[in-house]
């Protein structure tokens, strides 16, 4: 029986002088996190930061973790440096990528693209910002590669992604994607078992066509369109978006673990609001465009899904 234990967190925004992200005693807490339970593996679903040449002592840190670490690309990533350097500095080649690893393949998605007329365009230095009705596209490149790359593997998948494949309002061609999981999994039952994105801050998981669907929330925070003025103007001065965001106490994150019978197992954290300021305190809807709500955990929940067949 194979069997795999990853840490996964997200939305860690780090972005000094414009979030309170805390983002180096977060990720301090993470890797003690991730140590304590042996995981193989580590990986930030996306926005990691929000210039990696700014970012350099954080990325030093992550690099440095005593287990292997990984990145998937978020919308935030690029916007203060080239992509042509964020690839660099999360050692990658390209910013959709896979690995093997305990007979599991772990399959790393970019939904990073932006339609300028007619051309897929990477996202780099903010350049979707004035094409807001054109963003968060899976390319025709990287769906091939995936289909390619679903269909050869070996092993059971679980796929990564900032943007999110599950949610009706976000990747334009997500449904291509789903029906692509669920033609891969009709011609080998339990082959795409989980599928995890970020992007959102939003805690959430539904499981459908025996796929688990896991929306992780933020490590950090919740974004708010509109401002609030509880916190105080010392904190605000010295990050100016930090009157945009509703901070967690703790580093949300989840350690999770499969198995190739069909174990599903989420060990998630709870946490809280600092300074007791909820979204409902402020001027903001309680819920985002699906109704999913603000809340400062990330879930725990364990399954034993049943495929039909033996890996």
């Amino acid at each position: 029986m194979s069997r795999v234990c990853f840490s996964a967190f997200s939305d860690l925004h780090h972005h000094p002088g414009v979030f309170f992200s805390q983002a180096e005693s977060r990720l301090a807490a993470i890797k003690a996190r991730a140590e304590k339970n042996q995981v193989d593996f580590v990986i930030s679903c996306g926005d990691f930061c929000h210039n990696v040449e700014v970012s350099s002592e954080l990325l030093k840190e992550y690099d440095n973790f005593p287990m292997p670490v990984y990145h998937v690309i978020g919308n935030h990533d690029s916007d203060r440096a080239p992509y042509s350097e964020t690839l660099k500095r999360f050692h990658l080649d390209c910013g959709y990528y896979f690995f093997d690893q305990n007979g599991f393949r772990f399959v790393i998605m970019d939904t990073n693209y932006v339609l300028i007329d007619g051309v897929y365009e990477h996202y780099d230095m903010g350049n979707y910002y004035s094409h807001p009705d054109s963003c968060e596209y899976i390319s025709p490149d990287e769906v091939a590669w995936l289909k390619k790359t679903l269909k050869s593997s070996p092993y059971p998948c679980v796929l990564f992604s900032h943007g999110s494949i599950e949610r009706s309002d976000d990747v334009p061609n997500a449904s291509e994607i789903v029906a692509l999981i669920n033609e891969v999994n009709r011609k080998t039952p339990g082959k795409i078992r989980l599928v995890i994105n970020g992007h959102h801050h939003r805690d959430f998981l539904r499981i459908m066509d025996n796929v688990v669907y896991m929306e992780l929330n933020s490590t950090t925070y919740d974004y708010l369109p509109e401002a609030h003025d509880f916190y105080p103007a010392e904190l605000v001065n010295d990050h100016k978006v930090a009157n945009h965001t509703i901070v967690y106490t703790e580093p949300v994150h989840a350690v999770i673990t499969l198995d190739s019978d069909g174990l599903i197992d989420i060990k998630g954290m709870k946490g809280d609001y600092f300074m007791g300021i909820t979204r409902e305190m402020t001027a903001n809807p309680p819920g985002d465009n699906c109704g999913r709500l603000c809340t400062p955990d990330v879930l725990s929940a364990s399954f034993n899904m049943h495929y039909g067949t033996d890996w």
